[in-house]
């Protein structure tokens, strides 16, 4: 080989090295819905510059296997920018806009159509550079989700009926590390919901966030639905709020339930906040043992949490309609064991002139929590 040749030989594979590096899966997610869609993995491009996806493949090793499933990776196409991130659907190609399970769930396009759901949540993925065929060693792994040779049921990467999203921006060249990613556990997008699509979607939205990389800040608590937004059931004298919200009350809003703390049992430090109620009334916390999904009239808004009911706290919201539980082990209150669930949620009084539809009283959306 003269010099040249080895010149451009070499500025070939620093370039291959610095692209494996910088393209790297950063979400997955099994869910639930129809034919145990939608199914994705999500690539992101951590690096300065644009990446050519058409040097690249995603390929999967099913139930332990250490062939490719289908004999070999599928050759991805277009490129991806700086920052940017690709959605990969396993799911046919329905030919058309609009029509994909992936769109169904979050309104958006998939950028690439693998032709099918040739994966669960317990199956190894990969992607490599270049084409891999048989056991991919023809090809360069460049990143890979699961342990090759393991059927993944009941291991730490296991996400059936669930998702995995990662921590990092670096691509592990092969090997896989727990620890750069987090991990919901297997059945997390159904827990909770007894079969209903509904509360599946709902928890489906509020966990996952395809095209964008978001890493692996402070995790959110519980699963929130049971929205007054038109999404679940109607409110009950047409009293819609805005996204993410209960029923409309008379601070001319939706009130809002999100949780601080953990969902762990032996920290008992979870704790309940309230916002966008009406100022300085009463608002009682309670916890459902089931979930109504998806929501059954009740006063001014929608009731979600069913069963045996516990009554937590009543305290007064402040001024600006805030109010939260005063430090008390919840988990505890409730009897909750590890595995099992709760849904939480406010009623609070409502008798201004505003309220809108005179019953005196009105709830907040709902948080499903999975105690750990």
């Amino acid at each position: 080989m003269n010099y040249k040749n080895l010149l451009a030989s070499a500025a070939v594979v620093a370039l291959a090295a610095t692209a494996n590096a910088d393209l790297l899966m950063t979400e997955i997610v099994d869910a639930t819905l129809t034919g145990g869609q939608p199914k994705f993995v999500e690539l992101t491009n951590t690096g300065a510059v644009s990446v050519d996806l058409s040097l690249y493949s995603l390929g999967n090793f099913n139930n332990g296997g250490t062939t490719l499933g289908g004999g070999a990776s599928t050759a991805l196409t277009g490129s991806l920018a700086a920052g940017a991130s690709y959605i990969i659907c396993y799911e046919p190609d329905p030919g058309g806009a609009g029509l994909s399970a992936y769109f169904m769930a979050y309104g958006t396009e998939c950028d690439f159509y693998m032709g099918g759901g040739f994966v669960n949540g317990d199956d190894v993925i990969a992607l490599f550079f270049g084409v891999g065929t048989g056991d991919g060693t023809d090809a360069t792994m460049v990143d890979v989700y699961g342990e090759l040779g393991i059927d993944g049921t009941g291991t730490a990467w296991e996400n059936t009926d669930s998702y995995s999203y990662r921590c990092g921006d670096v691509a592990n060249a092969g090997v896989f590390a727990i620890g750069d990613w987090f991990v919901a556990g297997a059945d997390f997008l159904e827990t909770g919901c007894a079969g209903d699509d509904v509360c599946e979607l709902a928890a489906l939205l509020a966990q996952t966030t395809p095209g964008v990389h978001v890493g692996c800040g402070a995790p959110s608590i519980g699963v929130p639905f049971c929205y007054g937004d038109g999404s679940d059931t109607a409110c009950p004298c047409g009293n819609v709020g805005a996204a993410g919200e209960g029923c409309t009350n008379s601070s001319g809003a939706g009130a809002i339930l999100t949780a601080t703390g953990s969902e762990n049992l032996a920290a008992g430090d979870l704790g309940l906040t309230g916002a966008q109620l009406p100022a300085s009334v009463p608002a009682l916390f309670f916890s459902g043992v089931n979930t109504i999904a998806p929501g059954a009239s009740f006063g001014d808004g929608l009731r979600c949490a069913g069963g045996a009911i516990t009554r937590l706290q009543v305290a007064f919201t402040d001024a600006s309609g805030d109010v939260s539980t005063s430090p008390a082990n919840i988990g505890a209150a409730v009897g909750a064991t590890v595995g099992s669930t709760s849904t939480m949620q406010i009623w609070f009084r409502d008798v201004s002139a505003g309220a809108p539809c005179g019953s005196g009283f009105n709830t907040s959306s709902a948080l499903l929590i999975t105690w750990n």
